[in-house]
């Protein structure tokens, strides 16, 4: 069994000092250009500076926590380093600056990593950890102005955050929007910001994890721990200026059909089922951020909602139907910079358009029909596999997909809210392949 150990530091590093054989040190929060090392993080703690208000030890630990792990899902190939080409074990050393506060959630934080990754993660947590950033003092840089700020909000540049974040502006929130800015997601965040009607604030940042040696994971498997991370240090600092009005809100707009993600078919069990926004990855990290008192409530008021249904309760007029187009959903957009129009969540875009009666001039990078007719497999997997789970019909077989993507709540009616949400995701897509002919 190949062991991945990775030790972070958080100040320079000589070829004298390396860890030794079998462990790869990675700077954090700086940058090293050793042979065979890496680093990360470099630009963050200027990035949380900017948010112009104070943020607390524990929640600087945690995107200290929240680097490493991406650092180690970034650096380790899966078809290199992992068991038959996918599981990897890890075994992170990370400095904090208050280990003790982390070390009775460690065990949690190992079995939440994974469920998300399909990892095993072992966690070693040292003092000596980057303090966290002062607030800024200057207004030289483009700064936050957090007063007045009631709420945090993913945004990706998705048409889910690109929804929720209007609704929040619809109900007069005033929302602190988070981005994780990886390279070209920037250019589409930024070209949707101006289109929201309303006030909102804005917290950018970059993991921009860089190695001086070959090898790269594209799965990313825990990209959303990083985001969620940088949310929590933006909804902190909003607490800090609120010191007694309880959590702030922390919202992760997904519809539930995505953030449930059940296979759709037997052999997608697995390696194409990711769990980013899982409700048992959100309630389990919930509960590891309360213990440690990052005061931050996790929320996903769309859980319960196919896309359809969160465009038709919308109603875009027709300046806000236009910006939806400039939405991103595609997962493999980055490729080419189009949208791919054949991958599940391409095909759950426009199932969402058409069940919402919105004509969809997304410019995509081929018809479904060009994808199932192609001689290549993989270009039609996905379609394949979406017709074949629109197909399923039984009750039994429909829940017992939706239980093999993770635990679902015990609570009966939020259970059956996921098991409500995932048969009409299903209905959703079935009727647009109808209309396109796709299936009888």
């Amino acid at each position: 069994m190949t062991v991945n150990r990775l030790k972070f530091h958080t100040s320079d590093f000589d070829a004298a000092s390396r860890s030794g054989t079998g462990i790869l040190d990675i700077r954090l929060y700086g940058v090293t250009n050793l042979a065979d090392a890496a680093h990360i993080g470099n630009s963050v703690p200027e990035q949380v500076e900017r948010l112009s208000a104070p943020t607390s030890t524990a929640a600087f630990d945690f995107l200290s926590i929240a680097l490493a792990v991406t650092a180690a899902d970034s650096f380790s190939p899966r078809h290199v380093s992992g068991e038959n080409g996918w599981a990897r074990t890890f075994e992170l050393d990370v400095p904090l600056v208050s280990p003790q506060t982390w070390q009775p959630v460690r065990e949690r934080l190992e079995k939440v990593l994974a469920f998300l990754s399909g990892d095993t993660w072992t966690l070693a947590f040292r003092a000596g950890g980057r303090g966290k950033p002062p607030t800024m003092q200057t207004r030289k840089r483009r700064s936050a102005n957090l007063g007045g700020v009631d709420c945090v909000s993913l945004f990706s540049g998705g048409l889910d955050s690109w929804i929720g974040v209007n609704n929040l502006l619809r109900d007069r929130k005033v929302p602190v929007l988070v981005s994780h800015a990886y390279t070209g997601d920037r250019q589409y965040q930024n070209r949707l910001f101006p289109s929201l009607r309303g006030r909102a604030e804005r917290f950018i940042a970059n993991a921009s994890p860089m190695r001086q040696f070959s090898g790269h994971d594209t799965t990313m498997r825990t990209r959303s721990f990083n985001f969620l991370a940088y949310a929590a240090i933006a909804a902190d600092a909003v607490a800090q200026l609120r010191p007694n009005s309880g959590p702030v809100p922390l919202y992760v707009p997904e519809n539930g059909f995505i953030a449930l993600n059940a296979p759709l078919t037997p052999r997608r069990i697995g390696s194409l089922s990711t769990r980013t926004t899982h409700p048992h990855f959100l309630s389990e990290l919930q509960d590891i951020l309360t213990a440690v008192g990052i005061r931050a409530k996790i929320d996903n008021p769309y859980r319960h909602m196919t896309k359809g249904q969160m465009l038709r309760e919308f109603k875009p007029d027709s300046s806000e139907m236009a910006a939806s187009m400039r939405t991103v959903s595609c997962g493999k957009w980055k490729r080419k910079g189009v949208q791919c129009g054949h991958c599940v969540p391409c095909i759950i875009r426009r199932s969402a358009f058409f069940a919402a009666g919105i004509k969809d001039v997304t410019q995509y990078g081929r018809t479904l029909r060009d994808a199932i007719n192609d001689d290549n497999v993989h270009l039609k997997d996905d379609v394949m596999s979406m017709v074949a789970a629109a197909q399923t019909t039984t009750k039994a077989t429909l829940h017992k997909r939706a239980l093999s993507s993770g635990p679902l709540p015990w609570n009966t009616q939020e259970r059956q809210g996921w098991f409500d949400v995932h048969e009409q995701g299903l209905y959703e897509v079935g009727q647009y392949l109808r209309s396109e002919s796709i299936m009888s």
